[in-house]
């Protein structure tokens, strides 16, 4: 990863550059599980969860998801036991604790899924993909702090470029001049 930064006097960008070369093992063709899709509606309509980031609670056009905390595509690569320690340190709805130590098998064991916004906005701007997918904004494309750090942010403050990135993805959203129709 290469970094640079501005100097630290008021506000300022540090922009670095990731690239992350994963070896996925080999899996079959994803299709969401009876498990799953249980879990989905536990969290999602039963419990009435919203996108663990913002709160947001979606919408028919841009419903909430549901993320692996380990990768679904990664699981066959991993010890359930460190998974399972490593849910016991991060259990956002506190699943881990309330089964103890009884062993995970699935990545979509409830203790393993967390809620997320598929968009959410900033400064009334739609920010396609939301803290899940969106480009600045999600949890696959943000580095672990980052991403975790617009949870705590304050009102009104942006720690990305997401709405930039926004615009430049839909030129509708660059305003007047700029590809706007």
């Amino acid at each position: 990863m290469t970094e640079t930064a501005a100097p630290p006097s008021g506000d300022h960008e540090t922009k670095r550059t990731l690239v992350e070369e994963v070896i996925v093992p080999d899996h079959p063709p994803r299709k969401a599980s009876h498990e799953f899709l249980t879990n989905r509606v536990l969290l999602i309509t039963r419990m009435g969860l919203g996108c663990w980031i913002c709160g947001s609670f979606g919408s028919k056009a841009a419903p909430l998801e549901v993320h692996h905390l380990h990768e679904w595509s990664l699981w066959d690569a991993l010890d359930p036991a460190k998974v399972l320690q490593t849910l016991h340190c991060f259990d956002p709805y506190g699943f881990t604790m309330k089964a103890g130590l009884a062993p995970i098998e699935s990545p979509d064991d409830v203790r393993n899924l967390l809620v997320l916004c598929s968009s959410c906005e900033l400064e009334g701007q739609a920010i396609a993909g939301g803290h899940h997918r969106g480009v600045d904004a999600g949890i696959h494309a943000l580095t672990w702090p980052i991403w975790l750090a617009q949870r705590a942010a304050r009102a009104g403050v942006s720690l990305t470029e997401a709405l930039t990135s926004a615009k430049a993805a839909d030129p509708a959203l660059a305003g007047p001049g700029k590809g706007a129709p």
